[in-house]
């Protein structure tokens, strides 16, 4: 690893309708808050459109490279690798950081490769910027430790990481990147209609509310009344390995330890009993809300809340009750 050299990290922007994703900012004010008042610094890269006043919610020092959406045509991710590849060595980084999305998951993994790089993913606490990561395996029942042995890191970050509280008076400079080298001619036309398998609006890797439907839900038809208690939170709808299974739900909705590690402020387990692999993927959250009709179902163990009754009179009942409130605001 290299030593006496100040330490650089590069921070992937990712753009989705012309606008900084919510992830994406929480990594640059992470890396922004760890660097201040150390010998390091921080850039960022994006790629394809940026709507006017996208970069403004950006604090801190750097400079933020940005190649617009008239060369981003190809949603080709060997592309987009490529150009961090070369602003990196350019820029003489010593570390890449993504958040934690279907894109940024791989990205960060074709680079890691590419560059013979560390690789740390869903590190705690201070182990999301610095080189030792901390972080829980065998389903959530041990905590191991790594150091990075390459001077070259990539780091995946996702809501398992406190959010930043990061403020700054300083803003970074925007510079447009070259993309033309990158580009062949016509490979822009490749990509004809791109297609989200889901309406959700934001992932549930990514939602700061979560409500998941089990085997316990019954059928397909009964996870209608999570889409609606999801939507009167803001929310996104998940499902375990058993509902997915079934066929009830993609496996893009799967949480736990063969699906998405979440860390929502609020989790709702409907008709999950709690498997332990299950449980690895919900550790994170901050509130834990089940509802099943055994009451020595596992996932009440992890719960901070737990109502015993029928999913399917329960959630109901719920909806009611948050439309009433909801309707005296």
């Amino acid at each position: 690893m290299m030593t006496g050299m100040a330490e650089h990290y590069l921070v992937f922007l990712e753009l989705r309708n012309g606008a900084i994703a919510k992830s994406s900012l929480d990594v640059w004010n992470r890396f922004q808050k760890f660097s201040s008042g150390r010998d390091s610094r921080v850039s960022a890269f994006a790629a394809g459109h940026a709507a006017e006043g996208a970069f403004d919610c950006l604090q801190g020092n750097g400079t933020v490279y940005h190649t617009d959406g008239t060369h981003f045509r190809t949603g080709c991710d060997s592309v987009v690798c490529a150009m961090i590849e070369t602003l990196s060595g350019a820029e003489r980084v010593t570390g890449i950081a993504f958040a934690s999305t279907a894109m940024g998951r791989r990205l960060a993994a074709f680079l890691a490769g590419r560059l013979r790089a560390a690789f740390f993913s869903g590190c705690g606490g201070s182990g999301g910027v610095e080189k030792v990561c901390s972080r829980f395996i065998h389903s959530g029942t041990v905590i191991a430790s790594y150091a990075a042995a390459a001077d070259m890191t990539i780091f995946l970050q996702g809501r398992e990481l406190p959010q930043p509280e990061f403020s700054s008076a300083e803003k970074p400079a925007i510079e447009a990147f070259d993309a033309t080298p990158y580009v062949v001619g016509g490979i822009h036309s490749l990509l004809v209609h791109a297609v989200s398998q889901s309406c959700q609006k934001r992932d549930v890797a990514e939602a700061s509310v979560v409500v998941a439907g089990g085997r316990g839900m019954g059928t397909r038809e009964a996870f209608g009344m999570l889409e609606e208690l999801a939507a009167l939170l803001d929310g996104s709808v998940g499902a375990s390995r058993a509902a997915v299974d079934e066929g009830w739900r993609p496996h893009s909705y799967q949480i736990g330890q063969t699906g998405k590690r979440i860390a929502p402020d609020l989790y709702i387990a409907c008709g999950i009993s709690g498997a332990l692999q299950h449980l690895a993927g919900i550790r994170s959250a901050r509130t834990v809300v089940a509802v099943n009709s055994d009451p020595d179902a596992p996932i009440f163990g992890a719960a901070d809340y737990g109502i015993v009754g029928e999913v399917r009179e329960v959630i109901p009942d719920l909806i009611g009750i948050l439309r009433d409130v909801m309707a005296k605001k």
